[in-house]
């Protein structure tokens, strides 16, 4: 069951379309992508440019987009939208088949190209308007305006038609970075998901996930966390892991007795949570690895903890939420037992042991560690198909099929992406912004912090994670590292922030979906959102003065650093939610709140820090022990996951 909505901003659904040529278009996206992948051109003698097969790539996004969006339209618009899509198709293979001659003719600035040029901008800032939302494009336009007109900090004028055909073909623009690893990163993970759905993998991660959890007190709130969390191990997509696991976890936690908007925000906030959770965190992690120059394997390292730390802080938020609404766990008819479900479905761990196997151990791109994860899926759901479900020779394609239509947004995304980076590059705006941020916070790595977390929370109103991240890692990355935080700590901290744009409104595509499955109003569940998900505004403060909690030091400083981190977290939780071992008082809350932030200062300050620690810690012990429980026959009637 999958549910569309008919809103200008949501990403493509994966409602079933009769639109053969959105099908086709999809097909050869995820075609290309794996042609480039394997580096088929060269084994048949056909050397190409990096950029003509992401040229192939965006105008095929485009295409289906555009088809998509037709499908929705009547009358004269509908055959405009088709038009269109075949139009700018048409341009960006052009593009494509001349690329080698470009160098030559982007001097020259033929009309021909500079028209296209044109239609290629325009087409692309009104499909990023239709599917993402207006920020994005007002953003693309005032950086626009900046490089045409000149401007603040010495910015000189560009003429239009240079302006045009830099943004269209060169490599730092529409074709560059975020487009690139959308194509050979991002599209074979989507497909190995893709193919774990119709596999029925995606079944068998509820099924564990109902068995392991719903046992508890709370059960259908810890199980939709739960599979949120298994399915963002492969999606790192927010929207789609809400579509896929709450059309189940929403109405269980509903009937269990939460209110629909408390349901749609655990749901939004543990889907959202899965960006972050490896080893697929989204696109803007792959964007990430790519800006820092690091394996992908060393992203997923240091967002191990912080992801540990984000939903471990839900599951207690929940628990307490569970245990002041006397949430029981899910009756038996409704879950299996952990034995029955791993003898169905335990198989399918053995791809996410290929994938970590060649990620780790070959250190190979990750790419090839999702090709190798599909073989190691398909051949395992052949030898022995779950539950009846065989990966037959339609199936397949309609498997390549589904993953480019569901694609195609996000190319969209990261092509928009990618006119910001040319603009900051072709105005030089990014070094200018930088030193202005630091004259700012004062050379004071803090206060720079916070200024940094604004401005992301600012631009995540109105824009999604990989946009958010590209725009401020290009900008204010190199401010935070001057301040003396390394790469991966100054660019997890950004992609943190723009991570909560699923949650934060006008936008919150996470909460508006779980909100309109659930039944519930948008604004409630955004804010019963981001109060599950606090704890994401303060982690990356954390490792920004601790990182041993990136796990980058010794094992010894690593496990302090998670005791503290986990302990404060959990206080804080405990004094938010009202409830520890039973209910507190309002001053108690403050006391919790209080105690749980001062165990949380790293104590890579100062010997003072470190007594605070230690103050807090035995504070936080001793009124744990001491408060009062609730009656023995409550307790026996209870079975939780204690913190």
């Amino acid at each position: 069951m999958t549910t569309r909505h008919d809103t200008s901003t949501e990403p493509v659904s994966r409602a079933p379309t009769t639109n053969v040529g959105a099908k086709a278009a999809g097909f050869l996206l995820v075609a290309i992508s794996l042609a480039w992948i394997l580096n088929l051109p060269m084994l048949v003698k056909v050397p190409l440019y990096n950029e003509q097969p992401l040229a192939c790539a965006v105008g095929l996004s485009l295409a289906v987009t555009a088809f998509l969006l037709g499908d929705r339209a009547r009358g004269a618009l509908r055959l405009a939208a088709y038009l269109a899509g075949c139009v700018l198709l048409a341009i960006m293979l052009t593009i494509a088949w001349r690329y080698p001659q470009l160098t030559i003719l982007a001097v020259m600035r033929p009309l021909w190209l500079t028209l296209s040029a044109y239609a290629v901008i325009a087409g692309l800032g009104f499909l990023v308007w239709r599917y993402v939302g207006l920020p994005v494009v007002l953003i693309v336009a005032l950086f626009s305006l900046l490089a045409l007109f000149g401007g603040p900090f010495g910015i000189p004028e560009t003429p239009v038609d240079r302006w045009a055909i830099y943004m269209l073909t060169d490599p730092n623009a529409l074709l560059g970075t975020p487009v690139r690893v959308a194509v050979e990163i991002v599209i074979p993970f989507v497909l190995f998901g893709e193919l774990l759905r119709h596999s029925g993998g995606s079944d068998f991660l509820t099924r564990i996930s109902f068995a392991i959890f719903g046992r508890y007190r709370g059960g259908s709130a810890k199980a939709a966390v739960g599979t949120s969390a298994l399915f963002g191990t492969i999606t790192g997509n927010a929207v789609s892991n809400v579509v896929s696991t709450g059309i189940m976890t929403i109405p269980l936690m509903k009937r269990a007795g939460l209110s629909a908007s408390t349901a749609s925000a655990v749901e939004a906030a543990a889907s959202t949570g899965g960006q972050l959770l490896p080893p697929v965190m989204g696109a803007a992690a792959f964007v990430m690895a790519d800006y820092i120059q690091v394996p992908y394997h060393d992203v997923i390292i240091a967002a191990a903890l912080p992801a540990a730390l984000y939903f471990g802080a839900i599951f207690l938020q929940v628990d307490r939420l569970a245990a002041r609404s006397d949430v029981r766990e899910i009756d038996k008819g409704e879950r299996m037992t952990v034995r029955a479900a791993f003898r169905e479905g335990g198989h399918f761990a053995l791809p996410f042991i290929v994938m970590f196997f060649v990620l780790f151990n070959l250190q190979t791109r990750p790419q090839m560690a999702a090709i190798a994860a599909i073989i190691a899926l398909v051949l395992v759901s052949i030898v022995r198909p779950y539950r009846g479900v065989r990966l037959s020779p339609r199936v397949l394609l309609r498997v390549l099929v589904d993953t480019g239509m569901s694609v195609a947004p996000l190319l969209l995304i990261t092509a928009a992406a990618g006119l910001i980076i040319g603009l900051i590059s072709l105005t030089g705006l990014g070094f200018s912004i930088a030193g202005q941020a630091i004259a700012l916070s004062g050379g004071h790595k803090i206060v720079l912090l916070i200024l940094v977390a604004l401005i992301a929370i600012l631009f995540g109103m109105g824009m999604p994670t990989v946009a958010v991240y590209v725009v401020l890692a290009t900008i204010l990355a190199p401010a935070l590292q001057d301040t003396g935080l390394e790469p991966m700590q100054a660019h997890l901290f950004i992609l943190y922030f723009g991570m909560m744009s699923m949650l934060t409104p006008p936008v919150a595509l996470a909460s508006i979906t779980a909100a309109r499955i659930g039944g519930a109003n948008m604004w409630r569940t955004s804010f019963e959102a981001l109060k599950l998900a606090w704890v994401a505004y303060l982690v990356p403060f954390l490792f920004a003065f601790s990182p041993e909690l990136l796990l980058g030091g010794t094992w010894h400083g690593a496990t302090l650093a998670a005791i503290t981190a986990f302990g404060g977290i959990a206080a804080v939780s405990m004094g938010a939610a009202g409830y520890a071992r039973s209910e507190l008082s309002a001053p108690m809350r403050a006391v919790y709140i209080i105690a749980g932030l001062c165990l949380m200062l790293p104590p890579a300050l100062g010997h003072a820090v470190a007594i605070v620690n230690i103050i807090a810690a035995v504070l936080l012990i001793v009124l744990l022990a001491t408060s009062p429980a609730r009656g023995a026959a409550s307790r026996q009637q209870d079975r939780s996951i204690r913190p």
